[in-house]
């Protein structure tokens, strides 16, 4: 194995830990330890590894095990290291490192919220809170298309507006339910049009019980209004940054 490319999962404290089962494009997992570190890798892997669905959810599977019994720093997807001794040298090396970012993670799991419209009834909602937009609206259906193309442009941007800023009050309402109970959080990018909230959660193990009663209350309190989506625990991605530059070849 020693000169070989080598898929990288994970690294963790020696002596490591190798789920069951088969890792990507159903490689076998084995580990390479150096620096009382153990990294959990496949070999054979095809490079560079497609970016397809099954090969995503391997990767976040296998981790998933591995972080059900001991500490693990996720590795991006994707990751290959050049060698065995290429890896070996990058535990060496940054071996402080990892350990701080293990004792960053340590006891925690990370989750995540999104919060989406639903969208059925939306806009009838928004104009029954709104007397002067229901009154706009109302003015628009006895005339002419040709007379009221503005005033139709003029209601859209409205509601949009006031949907923008709906959904930046509920946000914050969610935020202010759940945030108390995570140690870290960390906004992400939204994934649609209609989402108002995508955040990463990092927390004590110890309170994913009453992080999932908080989500729950939240998910009552919005009633139909919001689509709520839960994941996790999940490895903390987004709260550990390990890319391929820290391989960085034989030297290390």
């Amino acid at each position: 194995m020693t000169g070989a490319p080598l898929y990288v999962y994970g690294i963790m404290a020696a002596p490591g830990l190798v789920p069951a089962g088969l890792g990507i494009a159903g490689a076998g997992m084995e580990l390479v330890s150096d620096a009382g570190l153990s990294a959990l890798v496949s070999q054979g892997v095809e490079q560079p590894v497609p970016r397809m669905r099954r090969h995503l959810l391997v990767h976040a599977k296998v981790l998933e095990q591995v972080m059900a019994n001991i500490t693990v720093l996720p590795v991006r997807f994707g990751t290959v290291a050049p060698s065995q001794a290429a890896l070996a040298a990058c535990m060496r090396r940054h071996e402080s490192a990892f350990r701080a970012e293990m004792a960053h993670i340590d006891g925690r799991v990370e989750v995540g919220v999104k919060a989406s419209w639903r969208e059925a009834g939306l806009f009838a909602d928004i104009l029954e809170q709104d007397a002067a937009l229901r009154q706009l609206r109302d003015s628009l259906q006895h005339r002419a298309p040709g007379e009221t193309y503005y005033d139709r442009i003029e209601l859209g941007r409205r509601v949009e507006a006031t949907l923008a800023e709906r959904g930046k009050e509920c946000a914050a309402a969610i935020a202010a339910a759940l945030s108390p109970l995570a140690e870290r959080e960390t906004e992400l990018p939204p994934q649609e049009d209609c989402m108002i909230l995508n955040r990463a959660f990092l927390l004590p193990r110890a309170r994913e019980a009453a992080f999932d009663a908080a989500v729950e209350r939240v998910a009552q309190h919005f009633g139909n209004k919001l689509n709520l989506r839960y994941v996790g625990p999940v490895p903390p991605f987004n709260f550990v940054s390990l890319y391929a530059n820290w391989l960085g070849g034989e030297g290390a």
